[in-house]
């Protein structure tokens, strides 16, 4: 149990407090607990020294690995912390009821063109519908954490593997890549553009794996660029440095871009679009709202 002592100091401390505690105990590292608060790493390596100061006592060692650890103190604390925040979000939904408008916050993550591209597109259309409810969007590479509280929502490509029981995946759509080049490009120079492709890390993508076997079985040159998610390469492609797979949904609406068809043959990969989010959350209205709005969107 905590001792009397913590107790009577944590009265004094309001949500704003304890909430850069869960960050860093949930992220490990000041700069991913930042990202989750929508701040800097400088400041919550600053809120949570003030907070060890008020409470006297240390809450967080530095592991040989880089990763803040907890200390048997912040435990105890993190036990508190974690029920005042679903009390948070719950008086948040109270009141969003009683004013009969969906309040809260809602943080969805993707990869960079989706976020980019697709979400931030079509985000007019929920807030003029739910003008108080505020979405976080965190344009991510890798997949964020939903059971860390990194986000509440989060919209992959692939079918998620993985999260069990406490997890719901809901598929939102297909979106089918085709091959682009820049519209500055004539079509008698395409065969000298090289294809752009993915780095070792991200080679097992469907898309990653087209282009490898494209740019190894071409007589043209290779491009000097590999990239490691998509967005990078509709902004390499529209800068004229090669050539690449883009989903047709967002290159088609570029105007920078032109599609073109390397072989008369050629069948392009599709990905799939999914939903990601934690069982325990489904009730909250504002969740409910942005897995609406998700689901509305058009993503083929």
């Amino acid at each position: 149990m905590i001792s009397p002592t913590y107790s009577a100091k944590m009265q004094s401390h309001d949500w704003n407090d304890l909430r850069y505690l869960l960050a860093l105990h949930r992220a490990g590292k000041l700069k991913d607990a930042g990202r989750t608060v929508g701040t800097s790493e400088t400041t919550v390596a600053r809120r949570v020294r003030a907070l060890e100061r008020e409470l006297g006592t240390s809450l967080f060692v530095r592991s040989a690995n880089g990763r803040y650890e907890p200390t048997d103190a912040a435990l105890q604390i993190l036990t508190h912390a974690e029920k005042i925040e679903q009390e948070n979000l719950a008086i948040q939904e109270v009141s969003g009821k009683t004013t009969q408008h969906v309040a809260g916050s809602v943080r969805i993550s993707s990869v960079p063109i989706l976020v980019n591209r697709v979400l931030v597109s079509h985000l007019a259309s929920l807030t003029r519908k739910h003008p108080l409810l505020t979405i976080v969007l965190v344009p991510a590479s890798d997949n964020l954490d939903l059971f860390k509280r990194e986000a509440d929502l989060a919209v992959r490509f692939a079918r998620p593997v993985g999260g069990g029981l406490r997890t719901k995946a809901q598929k939102l759509g297909e979106m089918s890549f085709a091959a682009y080049v820049a519209s500055s490009v004539p079509p008698e120079h395409f065969g000298s553009l090289g294809w752009i492709t993915y780095d070792e890390a991200h080679a097992d993508m469907p898309q990653a794996r087209w282009l490898e076997a494209a740019a190894t079985n071409s007589d043209g040159p290779r491009a000097c660029l590999k990239v490691a998610d998509a967005e990078t390469a509709l902004e390499s492609v529209s800068s004229g440095l090669g050539k690449s797979l883009l989903p047709r949904a967002i290159a088609d609406a570029d105007p920078r871009l032109q599609a073109f068809f390397p072989d008369g043959d050629a069948v392009f990969p599709v990905r799939e679009v999914w939903l990601l989010s934690l069982v325990d959350q489904e009730s909250r209205s504002s969740i409910i709202a942005a897995k609406e709005w998700l689901k509305g969107i058009p993503w083929d």
